[in-house]
């Protein structure tokens, strides 16, 4: 046990060494790690320990779920909250997109899970096969890949332009130990990063293990995660016929649509999730406590009630209740499916409603029938018992899958700020940015002139991603930032 302990610290001191680090001190990659990981239950405390470091820690819960509701105008802090901030540092900028700083702690939790598997991968080639249970090594080495895969490209989507192959602006690709001389690394190609992101899911498919725990990389997450990744690719023959594949060799739609979000941990639907420990539950709780639970500080806008009024999943989403602020009582509206009573809820990377809702986007995309590419959708409304009237033409269709973005997958993990830029509609449905436009409109009336309009705009576009943390780019001289920060 004691060897054990001494394992684990090594590991956390590991997770913790920052890029700055490497620079300016000896590093903690110097600890004699031929004797840190030399048995596979020390292999299996490396892993938990990596899984540990999945974007969304107990005390930063807030971000990695609730940052692109701000963003795409789903979510805003309530009306009575007149100064500062209600709960978050950076929440009075999340709506008007004009705050650079957001992303510091997702490209730390990222690249940390990166480098541990990095260090992971490096020891497990000095234990024998023999030596774990059958195949339970391949899998280890599975369950890294889709980890790295997954850190990737969480990383392309939020500080790299995703959607442009050609475009120089990806990741940066660290696939080996740390060191000073591999410190200062120029970023990859967003081509290149997508084709490092697939030869990582390529092992985890051949060698991840098959699924027992949403909490646990699995084959089925590999599959549902490829069908993400090509969908975001824009590649979307190619994503739907992945998606196709993810359902019918995934977990079923729980019959019941709340219990995805009571029993998050057991529901069959969460193929993948970022659960928390008790130790950790109570920072959850507090922080969604404050948000959606008692005090309620946050909500949704009214533009997110416009769109859910008259579905069967409002009364399963929000909630009309009063709420107690500096001895005021208030009745507002608060997010239901993001507080579980006692410890929050668990983040969710991948659901198998999300590859319906993939399968419908990509198949009306690539020009299929407006039935087929109606058919998902309409399993995910039966099983709430909303209208599956088959729409019209293919505006209507394409309209009524953007609705189902919002309402079946908002306030979880940004869906709904990628529809949004997906179906060109922030300005739409973000009311605080459409005021922000008008204003600037005015501006140039005054002065006869588009500049102003023409430079909010190109912040729109700049603002599709975040910049890189000054952390990296202060030590790493190769690293270009992000255009307009």
């Amino acid at each position: 046990m004691k060897k054990i302990l001494v394992v684990f610290s090594i590991i956390l001191g590991l997770t913790n060494c920052q890029l700055v680090d490497v620079l300016e001190q000896d590093p903690m990659y110097k600890l004699d790690l031929d004797n840190a990981i030399t048995s596979p239950e020390m292999a299996e405390l490396a892993l938990t320990g990596t899984y540990a470091y999945l974007p969304a820690t107990s005390t930063n819960y807030l971000f990695p779920t609730l940052s692109g509701s701000f963003m795409s105008g789903a979510m805003l802090r309530q009306d009575f909250v007149t100064s500062g901030n209600a709960l978050y540092y950076s929440e009075r900028y999340l709506p008007t997109l004009s705050y650079s700083s957001f992303g510091d702690d997702e490209w730390s939790c990222d690249y940390n899970i990166i480098k541990n598997v990095n260090y992971l991968l490096g020891a497990l080639e000095k234990i024998d096969d023999s030596e774990f249970e059958a195949g339970r090594k391949a899998e280890i080495i599975g369950e890294c890949h889709f980890l790295t895969a997954l850190a990737y490209f969480r990383l392309l989507c939020q500080f790299g332009e995703y959607w442009d192959e050609n475009s120089s602006y990806g990741v940066i690709i660290r696939n080996e130990i740390p060191s000073v001389s591999n410190a200062v690394k120029a970023r990859a190609t967003v081509a290149q990063s997508y084709e490092e992101i697939f030869s990582h899911l390529k092992i985890a498919l051949e060698q991840a293990p098959e699924y027992t725990t949403s909490t646990q990389a699995s084959v089925q997450a590999a599959k549902a995660l490829k069908a993400v990744i090509l969908f975001y690719q824009g590649k979307y023959s190619e994503a739907a016929i992945a998606a196709d594949e993810a359902i019918t060799s995934t977990n079923p739609l729980d019959p019941s649509y709340s219990n995805v979000f009571t029993n998050t941990e057991t529901s069959k639907e969460v193929i993948f999730c970022r659960a928390f420990g008790t130790e950790e539950k109570s920072d959850v709780f507090y922080l969604m406590n404050k948000a959606s639970g008692t005090e309620g500080l946050w909500g949704p806008t009214d533009t997110y009630m416009n769109l859910i009024e008259g579905d069967p999943r409002k009364d399963l989403v929000t909630e009309n209740k009063d709420v107690v602020y500096n001895k005021a009582t208030y009745n507002v509206n608060t997010v239901k499916k993001i507080l579980r009573q006692d410890d929050g809820v668990p983040v969710i990377f991948l659901r198998t409603a999300e590859l319906y809702l993939i399968k419908a986007e990509s198949l009306a995309r690539s020009s299929a029938s407006i039935a087929d590419a109606w058919a998902p959708i309409k399993e995910l409304r039966n099983r709430v018992g909303a209208d599956v009237t088959e729409p019209a033409s293919r505006d209507e269709l394409m309209d009524e899958i953007f609705k189902e973005w919002w309402i079946e997958m908002a306030f979880e993990n940004w869906h709904e700020w990628f529809a949004v830029q997906r179906f060109d509609r922030l300005l739409e449905m973000n009311e605080s940015l459409a005021e922000q436009l008008e204003d600037e409109r005015e501006k140039d009336k005054e002065e006869g002139g588009d500049s102003f309009e023409k430079a909010f705009m190109q912040k729109l576009e700049w603002r599709k991603i975040y910049n890189i943390p000054t952390s990296e780019i202060n030590a790493n001289s190769a690293c270009e930032q992000n255009p307009g920060y």
